[in-house]
């Protein structure tokens, strides 16, 4: 049987949790279509698409759109050319339905406008407030006008959208698989909070500092362990270099870890004794989703997403965005209780694998698919 397929365009030249997220559907769904992806040139993204054996990967001189006169000026000629050259893989592969996993991402829209005649997805992965409003209002109405379905992530960005019928809530997939055994909490000589993130402003590490700071003294074997990289951006490394200067202020340096980006984020997850996630806006958060899958007792802000994943007291705890003293009192009270870890990790893991299960996840995306396509959706979803 031809299965049918699908064209992936990536527009980030990083892995990032949108990638991710769109290459675990695409494994999740290999035994229906056969997927093609887009990359900018250069992309690290590809080592992470050949790592699930995916083979057809092209790449394309795309430009993101900045507030840089140069960018500007090469934005619509790089778009006009990339369209060019969707239509051409298009036409080579003999794809059936593209999807554009980036709301900002315009090649899509002008392959229609010139005359592309395959249906395409458009997936809304950040909240409005990332972007000037009119901006973002601009790019929704286009994606509205010319998508067959535009796709988000949690109900809290739903919310915040246009009213649209094409406008259909799916919510990020589980990790592929699970390679390393959960750690014995009785084995443990020293105490780690895990923060793994990019550095990128917005992202909560210097909440997380101010917070450990405040109750460091009150816990002798506990260390802050930071992880990510700064995607290759000055503003980025700036912002980490703040961060160490803040905390050799706030006298903690010598407890808290700095480690550059890491494949293997899950040994990071099960060595830690707390994740945490103290992001300023998350339109999902597959950082929490991680955590909780592999059982990680999790403190997270109240801040979007987060609370579409994580059951306040029950898999985890939420605090208050931008609350730093909230923030202390919860790792303190989680650092001190034992039997409390214990809970949510064992409660994080099987109600994640129930919330987030491919039918309610992956086939859910696999029906809009087959609707598009005229194919047999029976027996493919649950309801969340």
């Amino acid at each position: 049987m031809i299965k049918p397929k699908i064209l992936i365009i990536e527009n980030s030249t990083h892995v990032t949790g949108a990638l991710k997220s769109i290459v675990r559907v695409a494994s999740d769904l290999r035994l229906y279509y056969s997927f093609v992806f887009v990359l900018p040139s250069k992309s690290q993204g590809r080592q992470l698409i050949e790592k699930f054996d995916f083979e057809l990967i092209y790449e394309l001189p795309m430009k993101e759109l900045s507030r840089k006169v140069s960018a500007i000026l090469l934005y619509v000629p790089y778009l006009i050319v990339n369209s060019i050259k969707i239509r051409s893989i298009v036409k080579k592969e003999k794809i059936d339905l593209i999807h554009s996993n980036d709301l900002y991402n315009l090649t899509p829209v002008l392959y229609k406008l010139m005359g592309g005649d395959k249906p395409y997805f458009s997936h809304i992965r950040f909240l409005p407030n990332g972007f000037p409003p009119l901006l973002f209002r601009f790019w929704f109405l286009l994606h509205d006008k010319f998508a067959q379905r535009i796709i988000v992530v949690s109900n809290y960005l739903k919310n915040q959208l246009p009213l649209s019928p094409k406008v259909e809530w799916i919510p990020n997939e589980l990790p592929i698989r699970e390679t390393h055994n959960l750690m014995n909490d009785e084995s443990r000589t020293s105490h780690s909070f895990l923060y793994l993130s990019n550095y990128i402003a917005g992202k909560g590490q210097n909440f997380a500092l101010e917070a450990f700071a405040k109750i460091a003294d009150q816990l002798p074997n506990w260390k802050l362990r930071f992880v990510g990289g700064d995607m290759g951006l000055k503003k980025n490394r700036l912002f980490k270099e703040s961060l160490k200067e803040r905390a050799f202020e706030l006298g903690v340096s010598h407890k808290v870890e700095w480690i550059d980006f890491i494949e293997d984020t899950e040994l990071e997850y099960k060595r830690a004794d707390i994740a945490l996630n103290f992001s300023e806006s998350e339109s999902f958060s597959i950082t929490c989703l991680e955590a909780l899958f592999y059982g990680a007792p999790l403190i997270a802000t109240d801040c979007g997403g987060p609370a579409e994943i994580i059951d306040h007291n029950d898999t985890g705890l939420l605090t208050p965005n931008r609350d730093i003293n909230a923030m202390s009192e919860a790792m303190l009270r989680l650092a001190r209780d034992k039997n409390l870890r214990n809970k949510f990790r064992d409660d994080g893991r099987r109600r994640s694998r129930e919330r987030f299960s491919i039918e309610n996840t992956s086939y859910r995306l696999k029906t809009l698919y087959s609707l598009t396509l005229g194919e047999s959706t029976k027996g493919l979803t649950s309801s969340l």
